[in-house]
C-alpha cells in the first residue's frame, strides 16, 4: 500500500499529559535501551516528585526525552508506569502500530529530523517540544503492513539478542578458564609436574623500544607497530594499517618484530593502561616496534609467547606490573622494573596446551562477535529498506531472518 502523502507525525500521535498513579513502577528513558525501570539503572536518580506529578505511560505508549531525543533517547513502554514530567508521552492514534513507530523513530533519517525540529542555541540546550514534533513530515503505510514490518524486525532483534547472550556467556567462560588454568587452580588432564616461579628475564628477552628518537641521515622506510595498535588489539596481524616511519639499519635489526613476540604498553598517564599485552600472531614482514612499548620475546624452552600473552591479559597481572612502574603523573615501566617481575609457570608443554584451550575460546568469541556485527549491519540495512517510503512489504511473503 502506498503511504499517505503530505502527512506529519501529528496525524499519527497525540501528546498525553495524563497524571501518574501511586503504585506504578517508575520508568526512565535511556539512550541505548529504550524505556527501563529506574531501579535497574546503575546510576539511579532519586526524586522528590510524588507519583501524581509524574506522567502516566501506558503499555504501548512511546516516551522521549525532549533534550536527547535527537540522540535516540526514546522507547516504547512494555508495562504501565510513570515517567518524569519532563518527558513527552506519545499515544498513537488509530491505524498506528507502536512497535513499528519505535523502529521508525530509530532510523537515521528520523533522528536527523528530531534534531532539525528541535530548538536551542547549542546542542546541549536543544529541546523537541510536542508542538514541533507533530510538524515533522512522516508517511506511514497501512496498519497491516506496519505490523508485518515490525514482526520482521523483531525477529532480527531476537537473533541479535540471542547472539549477545551467547557472546556474554562465552566471555564469562573464557574469564573463568583463564583464572583456573593460568594460576594452576585447575590442571589439564595428564599434566602433574610442579609449576616453578621464574623471573621474566630468565625465560624471555626484554627489549625496550626508544622513547625519543632523533632523525638519522641513513634511515630507511619502515612500518611501525604503535602504542594504539597494541592498546586496541590482543593479537597483531597484517590486517592492521601500520604507520609509515623510518629507522636506521641497527634499529631495524634490534626492533623488528617476530612471530610469538608479546608487546606490552610501557608508559601511560593512566595506571590501568600499563602493560596491556598483544601477541604478534604472524610474520608481519619487517614491521618495527614503535615507541612506549616493550617486547617480551619468550625463549620457547621455558616460556611461550601465547601463554605469556594470556597471562598478561589477566587483570591481576596488569595490576602487578603497575606496582613495578614508577612516576607521579605519567607511569612507566623501565627494563629494571620488568626484570623484577616473576611468575609461577608450568612446564613448556603444559603452557602450550593451556594456550591452545584459551585460543580456541578466543576464536569462539571472535566468531560470535563477527556474527553479532553482521546481524546488526544487516538489520540496519533492512530497517533502511523497510521503513522508507520507497518500498513496502508484501503481506503474503514469509517472515524470515
Amino acid at each position: 500500500m502506498v503511504p499517505k502523502s503530505n502527512t506529519c507525525l501529528g496525524d499519527y500521535f497525540t501528546s498525553s499529559r495524563e497524571k501518574g498513579k501511586a503504585g506504578l513502577p517508575v520508568l526512565s528513558v535511556t539512550l541505548n535501551n529504550g524505556i527501563v525501570h529506574r531501579s535497574d539503572l546503575e546510576r539511579r536518580t532519586d526524586t522528590n516528585i510524588i507519583p501524581e506529578d509524574h506522567l502516566l505511560v501506558r503499555k504501548g505508549d512511546i516516551a522521549y526525552n525532549m533534550m536527547r531525543v535527537w540522540q535516540g533517547a526514546l522507547g516504547r513502554a512494555n508495562v504501565d508506569g510513570i515517567v518524569s514530567p519532563a518527558y513527552i508521552v506519545l499515544r498513537a492514534k488509530n491505524g498506528v502500530d507502536c512497535e513499528y513507530a519505535e523502529y521508525l523513530f530509530k532510523t537515521a533519517k528520523m533522528i536527523y529530523l528530531f534534531w532539525a525540529y528541535s530548538y536551542g542555541i547549542t546542542n546541549d540546550r536543544l529541546r523537541l517540544y510536542f508542538n514541533d514534533f507533530k510538524k515533522i513530515p512522516a508517511s506511514l503505510p497501512s496498519i497491516d503492513e506496519q505490523r508485518k514490518i515490525a514482526r520482521i524486525l523483531a525477529t532480527w532483534d531476537k537473533a541479535i539478542e540471542t547472539t549477545k547472550l551467547l557472546l556474554k556467556s562465552s566471555q564469562h567462560q573464557k574469564k573463568a578458564l583463564m583464572q583456573q588454568l593460568l594460576t594452576g587452580q585447575k590442571r589439564l588432564p595428564g599434566y602433574t609436574l610442579a609449576w616453578k616461579t621464574r623471573r621474566l628475564s630468565e625465560v624471555a628477552e626484554i627489549i625496550i623500544s626508544p622513547v625519543n628518537k632523533k632523525t638519522e641521515p641513513d634511515e630507511l622506510p619502515v612500518k611501525l607497530c604503535n602504542y594504539t595498535d597494541v592498546y586496541y588489539s590482543n593479537r597483531i596481524t597484517k590486517k592492521i594499517d601500520f604507520m609509515q616511519a623510518s629507522a636506521t639499519k641497527s634499529e631495524i635489526k634490534k626492533y623488528t618484530l617476530k612471530t610469538g613476540d608479546v608487546l606490552i604498553t610501557k608508559d601511560s598517564e593512566t595506571p590501568g593502561d600499563i602493560a596491556i599485552p598483544a601477541l604478534i600472531a604472524e610474520d608481519l614482514g619487517g614491521v618495527v616496534c614503535g615507541y612506549h612499548l616493550a617486547i617480551i620475546r619468550a625463549d620457547n624452552k621455558n616460556a611461550c609467547g601465547d601463554f605469556i600473552n594470556h597471562l598478561f591479559s589477566m587483570q591481576k597481572t596488569r595490576y602487578y606490573f603497575f606496582t613495578l612502574a614508577t612516576g607521579a603523573t605519567r607511569f612507566g615501566l623501565s627494563i629494571g622494573g620488568i626484570n623484577k617481575a616473576n611468575f609461577l609457570l608450568p612446564p613448556i608443554d603444559e603452557q602450550q596446551k593451556i594456550s591452545q584451550v584459551l585460543s580456541t575460546a578466543d576464536r569462539e568469541i571472535e566468531i560470535l562477535q563477527q556474527k553479532l556485527n553482521d546481524l546488526s549491519q544487516e538489520k540496519k540495512a533492512l530497517m533502511q529498506l523497510l521503513l522508507s517510503s520507497k518500498r513496502g512489504v508484501k503481506l503474503d511473503e514469509p517472515e524470515v531472518a
